[in-house]
């Protein structure tokens, strides 16, 4: 296989998916997991067929080749085909809304998309753009013929997945290879205009990115790891790729089971998981619901979390739920730097105080903390924003290379938005700019008031908002129960938060949810609760629209 290095010296290949050869041995070995249980052979058979059917549609290097579908084994063979084409493969989760998945089509201009007989019912009436030269439905038991779907959707071509790869046999699968800077994912994000913008991931950046995993961590092909995170997630990049270039088998969580306690735990049970990585909330569910029993738990060597902070009481319970040898790892990065920062827990961070650092760079990143100048921090404990620069900062948004923001990106560099502080050479992740609130005169950071108000024992999960603006703003806290627990009064919260927190912090309301709204990552919908705040107490449902960009902390 070629190689190359980036900057920081890193060994970067120029394929990312499988190891080139197959040994006899390794085709044998499970590689995904799940619905279907897929070997490395049949992988590679797979993978192969499908980039040849994706050349005999046209499609060169550097096209996009979009996924929408319900997540499954086939998803991922669907992005790892489209990288040995030598395409950019552009994830959808399954439970975007068409109409959000139109706007993505027409903004990425793919040569293909992948879907299922559920989606593509979903597309009748949207508008599919030119460049699409098929769409390809994938289903079990594609044996069917062309004529089982719809002829067309949108004035493009449908076909099966059997009757794509059976006009791709007898053709040679094409080498697959990319340079370093090529791209090879479009992962779509929230813009602030309300609009989805596409972040460009390069092969040098997850390849770095993989680079260091193997390097931090102890895998091999005895591993099993879980994908839990959507495709269109960056936590995802982990899941597939590490464990791919290990050798490793991947257990692919569908949606149905991904916040599904008895579900997760029986296949943690099933496929003997022993590398787990989520966003936390996913680990706080597993934990409530007393799903990590020791004989569930036993075999987990890695846990890892990104996405959210981890409120200490939460992480707190979780480790005394696993093995004394389990490894637990806090990362962190937004979407435009995939993980850039790295923690291992020590005893002394679950005895210590509330803020969990973030860490210390992972290889092939460099890390300032600024002020509101630009000028560099430097005194332990001060307050600053975070700019990553290096090998893991992508190279910026689709079609948007004329925003202030492209320069940075050119320049490897990227302004995360979040501020930390360093405490004993450690980063320590304080909040987001876009957090940080002045009332009354006060400059305040939201997440120190929920961190308050969750040391409260009744209260599971809470999230603070702002409600009103100028002089009528008001502190708006929304909160879940822990099981059993008995509701508090507005007096009681507030008289523990005083406990806590000046009295300008103390929020000023207090609603009780069943449960917290969610994201289709998983993270807390802050954007849903101000909307609701200052309307019903009525609980908001989570949303079924965009997500915003993932940041791990």
């Amino acid at each position: 296989m070629a190689v190359t290095t980036t900057s920081s010296g890193l060994p970067v290949t120029r394929t990312l998916g499988l190891p080139e050869p197959l040994t006899a041995e390794q085709a044998a070995r499970p590689a995904l997991l799940g619905r279907e249980r897929v070997t490395y052979g049949e992988l590679a058979e797979r993978t192969g067929r499908l980039a040849a059917g994706l050349a005999g549609l046209g499609a060169r290097p550097g096209d996009r080749v979009a996924i929408w579908m319900d997540k499954q084994p086939r998803y991922a063979e669907a992005v790892l085909g489209t990288l040995r084409a030598g395409g950019v493969y552009v994830p959808l989760d399954g439970n975007q809304p068409a109409g959000r998945v139109e706007t993505i089509l027409g903004d990425s201009a793919p040569v293909a998309l992948f879907t299922d007989r559920r989606h593509l019912e979903a597309l009748a009436g949207c508008t599919l753009p030119a460049s699409l030269q098929a769409v390809v439905v994938v289903e079990e038991g594609t044996a069917a013929g062309d004529d089982a779907v719809p002829g067309e959707c949108g004035g493009v071509a449908v076909r099966t997945l059997a009757g794509l790869l059976d006009g791709a046999a007898g053709s040679a699968p094409p080498a697959g290879r990319a340079a370093p800077d090529a791209l090879a994912a479009l992962l779509y994000t929230s813009g602030s205009t309300g609009v989805p913008k596409g972040v460009k991931i390069s092969h040098r950046n997850l390849t770095n990115f993989v680079g260091w995993a193997r390097t931090e961590l102890d895998v091999g092909p005895d591993d099993v790891f879980s994908n839990h995170a959507s495709f269109n997630f960056d936590l995802s990049t982990f899941d597939l790729f590490t464990a791919l270039s290990a050798g490793a088998a991947v257990w692919i969580v569908e949606d149905a089971q991904a916040r599904d306690v008895a579900a997760l735990a029986e296949g943690i049970r099933e496929h003997g998981v022993t590398v787990w990585y989520s966003v936390p909330s996913i680990l706080a569910l597993l934990t409530r619901a007393d799903a990590l029993t020791p004989e569930i738990a036993k075999g987990l060597r890695y846990v890892l979390f990104a996405g959210e902070v981890f409120p200490m009481p939460h992480l707190r319970e979780l480790a005394a739920r696993l093995p004394r040898d389990t490894a637990l790892y806090n990362l962190y990065g937004p979407t435009e730097t995939n993980v850039c920062t790295y923690h291992r827990v020590r005893e002394q961070d679950l005895n210590g105080p509330d803020h969990l650092p973030i860490g210390t760079a992972v290889t092939g990143a460099r890390t300032r903390v600024v002020d509101e100048t630009g000028a560099t921090v430097d005194t332990p404990g001060a307050l600053g924003e975070l700019v990553v620069e290096g090998d893991c900062v992508t190279p910026g948004y689709w079609g948007r290379e004329h925003e202030p923001m492209a320069d940075e990106h050119r320049a490897h560099r990227h302004p995360t938005g979040d501020i930390v502080s360093v405490e004993d050479g450690l980063l320590v992740y304080r909040g987001r700019k876009d957090r940080m609130v002045k009332l009354n005169g006060y400059r305040l950071e939201l997440g120190e008031i929920e961190a308050a108000a969750l040391r409260h024992p009744d209260l599971e999960d809470v999230a603070v908002v702002v409600d009103g603006e100028g002089s009528d703003a008001r502190l708006a806290l929304y909160y879940t129960l822990r099981d059993g627990a008995p509701k508090p009064g507005l007096l009681k919260l507030k008289q523990h938060c005083a406990r806590h927190l000046p009295k300008y912090m103390v929020p000023h309301t207090a609603t009780c949810l069943p449960r917290m709204p969610r994201n289709a990552n998983g993270k807390t919908d802050y954007r849903r609760l101000a909307e609701t705040a200052g309307g019903a107490a009525a609980a908001p449902q989570p949303p079924a629209g965009p997500a915003p960009a993932a940041a791990g902390a």
